[in-house]
């Protein structure tokens, strides 16, 4: 059993014992202030009748009606009927770059790092949005197929280093083309691809693919991870010291944010070009990007809906209460109607 506002049951708990001692408190009141009055000879005679033990069932019919009405209000759920929940939203893939160049430091603390983040802002704002994750470098896979799962996407989006993908380089093509087959057949609607990359292409192949996919109504817009000036490549020795990436010259390489190729690549597929500088571009991208496309309806599986049961505890306590009100202090007694008149003062009795 499960409450819907638990604190009424808190406070039942807390007003069951202090309403027995302020009933008890109150009747010790009464008994007092009336033997103040009255002497006790003729206190005796005034409660002839009355019950001890019904006073007592009074309080505790009284103070029992109350707390079952604390219950009340705390609306106990008991049961559960299953239903089918829809959810309204879009289809989002994400490519997600996961080559070498992604460890340049020109966007802190790395691109890497900070694309992440990126992915982590628009599950945020996607909370009714189906996403799935490509990862790509020198070729491209599906890290997380689409679901509403929001931790799974996270978990997916976490596990991705420069390790994922061993073949090096910047596999766009590939990239849209397996966010593309990634859409299943039930993916209705709106379907929206979001690349997170340097833009640094080592193939051909990138914008046909892009116009390709939009004209199958995939949209594709691309965020823009580092700087034009860049940054020089660094990784780490098996002995976790800093080394630079080398060519095969022998030359430390150099990265640079490739917008051009990034933007061409919006412009063939329907969308726009962002440079990710913070959680502002990613909202940016929501609102006038993605929210303006239109939204389809899929299942999201099966809710519980609780039953709530407050209509017991209120009826019981309203019987309590009304039995307390009916319950009458004097018990009819036959000792009572046994009792001999008041012999006749006097006074009276001379006058006869």
């Amino acid at each position: 059993m499960n409450f819907a506002t638990p604190q009424f049951l808190w406070l039942a708990g807390l007003a069951a014992p202090l309403t027995a001692l302020f009933l008890w408190w109150t009747w010790r009141r009464k008994q007092r202030a009336a033997q103040a009055f009255v002497k006790t000879r003729l206190f005796a005679q005034l409660t002839v009748g009355v019950s001890l033990h019904r006073q007592i069932a009074k309080r505790v019919l009284f103070g029992a009606g109350i707390v079952t009405l604390l219950v009340a209000l705390a609306r106990p759920l008991w049961g559960y009927i299953e239903e089918e929940t829809t959810a309204s939203g879009l289809n989002i893939v994400v490519c997600f770059d996961v080559s070498r160049s992604m460890l340049a430091t020109d966007a802190a603390p790395n691109r890497l790092a900070k694309a992440k983040l990126a992915a982590f802002d628009l599950v945020s704002f996607s909370k009714t949005d189906r996403l799935g994750l490509v990862a790509f470098a020198g070729s491209a896979f599906v890290q997380c197929p689409l679901a509403l799962d929001d931790e799974a996407f996270r978990q997916s989006v976490r596990a991705l280093d420069t390790d994922t993908i061993p073949e090096q380089g910047t596999a766009l093509a590939e990239a849209i083309h397996e966010a593309a087959s990634a859409f299943t057949k039930d993916s209705t609607g709106a379907k929206a691809v979001v690349i997170l990359s340097d833009g640094e292409d080592h193939e051909d192949g990138a914008v046909e693919a892009a116009k390709e996919a939009a004209k199958n109504g995939v949209r594709i817009f691309t965020i823009g991870v580092g700087t034009a000036n860049g940054a020089v490549l660094k990784t780490t020795d098996p002995y976790g010291n800093p080394v630079f990436v080398k060519d095969d010259d022998g030359n430390a390489v150099k990265s640079r944010l490739n917008e051009d190729m990034l933007k061409q690549l919006a412009d063939a597929g329907g969308g726009f070009y962002l440079p990710l500088q913070n959680r502002q571009t990613i909202q940016t991208l929501y609102q006038k990007g993605l929210s303006s496309l239109p939204k389809t309806d899929f299942r999201s599986g099966k809710s519980r809906q609780w039953i709530e049961r407050f209509q017991w505890p209120l009826g019981f306590a309203i019987l309590l209460l009304m039995l307390e009100i009916l319950l009458p202090e004097q018990k009819a007694s036959r000792d009572k109607e046994k009792m001999p008149l008041a012999a006749p003062s006097a006074g009276m009795a001379g006058a006869r």
